[in-house]
C-alpha cells in the first residue's frame, strides 16, 4: 500500500511539473545520492525544480524525495524516507556556477525495529524546517550537477548533504 501511495504521489508531481511547463518557466528533474547524519545515513534522492522568476528574480522551488537504504545494527533495523519542499534563491551566478540559499519544509518518516527475541517497534512521521546552501554546475543548457548542504530542524535534527544531476525538460 505504501509503494502504491508513493507511486501515485510521484505521478501527481510529474503531471503537475509537466503542466506547468506551459508557463515557459525552467523545469528540471533528476536525482542523486543523499548522505545524512541520522540512521540510516545513505540513500537515493529524486528531485524536481521549477523556476519562479515570475514571483521574484532568481527564485526557484524544489521538491525532493529521499529514500534511504535500510540499515541493521546490533539487532536494530532502521528505515527512513523524507520529503523536502524548498525555496531556492540564487545569490551569486558566475555563468557556469549558480550559488543559492535553501529554505523550506521537511517531512521525515522513521521506523526502528528490534529483531531479537522481544519485538519493539518505533514508527513516527515528523515535520521540520530546513535551511542551507547549494551550488549548480551547468554542463550544458540541458544538464547540470548539484550539491546541497542543509540542516533539518525537527525531532530528527540532522545535517544533510545531497549530490546529483538535473536534466531540463
Amino acid at each position: 500500500m505504501k509503494k502504491l501511495i508513493l507511486i501515485l504521489f510521484a505521478l501527481v508531481l510529474l503531471t503537475g511539473f509537466s503542466s506547468l511547463k506551459t508557463n515557459a518557466q525552467e523545469i528540471k528533474l533528476g536525482g542523486g545520492l543523499v548522505f545524512e547524519t541520522g540512521k540510516p545515513p545513505l540513500g537515493l534522492q529524486f528531485k524536481g525544480t521549477y523556476g519562479l522568476d515570475m514571483l521574484l528574480e532568481n527564485l526557484s522551488g524544489s521538491v525532493e524525495f529521499g529514500i534511504f537504504f535500510p540499515q541493521t545494527k546490533k539487532n536494530w533495523k532502521y528505515n527512513r524516507w523524507a520529503i523536502d519542499i524548498d525555496g531556492n534563491w540564487t545569490f551569486w551566478n558566475t555563468g557556469d556556477f549558480d550559488f543559492y540559499a535553501v529554505g523550506g519544509l521537511n517531512i521525515t518518516h522513521y521506523s526502528k525495529k528490534y529483531t531479537s527475541n522481544t519485538y519493539v517497534d518505533e514508527v513516527a512521521t515528523k515535520p521540520g524546517l530546513n535551511m542551507g546552501a547549494g551550488v549548480n554546475f551547468n554542463f550544458s543548457s540541458n544538464m547540470s550537477a548539484f550539491s546541497e548542504f542543509k540542516y533539518i530542524i525537527s525531532n530528527y535534527d540532522e545535517a544533510v548533504f545531497n549530490l546529483g544531476v538535473l536534466f531540463a525538460l
